[in-house]
């Protein structure tokens, strides 16, 4: 028998391993809400959020922006924004629905921001300002969900 000083558990050889599969698969079965959510709301700084987007919005710079936001973000938002790419099944906390209500009501100059900055598994967009406005523009021609 060994006993686990760690844990303060006696444990057999070949018990350990059940036994650990056990305590982390019944961890896994917890939701996340009752485990206590640590994502924090990502809110951009007052100065960032009211920086407007200095690109009109014509039919030419929405279709750059989506352009770049199918070779640069889809994977992982999926390619009309709902947080369903490819990538996004892997990704803790999932990639947000760019669509929604609560994406769709933030200023351009959060979402510009957030770009910008990245945050967790998001990398900040190696894009120049011109083509992260652009991007922005497409953000807002998404349509709403259902």
């Amino acid at each position: 028998m060994v006993i686990d000083r760690r844990a303060g558990l006696a444990v057999g050889r070949t018990g350990a391993l059940p036994l650990l599969l056990a305590l982390v698969m019944s961890a896994a079965a917890v939701p996340a809400a009752a485990q206590g959510s640590s994502v924090k709301a990502w809110v951009a700084p007052e100065r960032a959020a009211r920086r407007p987007n200095p690109l009109a919005k014509t039919p030419e710079v929405v279709k750059r922006g989506e352009s770049l936001f199918r070779r640069d973000c889809a994977q992982c938002h999926g390619p009309s924004g709902h947080g369903d790419g490819p990538q996004a099944a892997t990704l803790q906390p999932a990639p947000a629905d760019l669509s929604s209500a609560r994406v769709q009501s933030q200023t351009d100059g959060a979402l510009f921001w957030k770009m910008s900055q990245g945050r967790g598994m998001m990398p900040a967009a190696a894009l120049s300002d011109g083509d992260k406005w652009a991007v922005v523009h497409f953000l807002r021609s998404l349509p709403t969900p259902r």
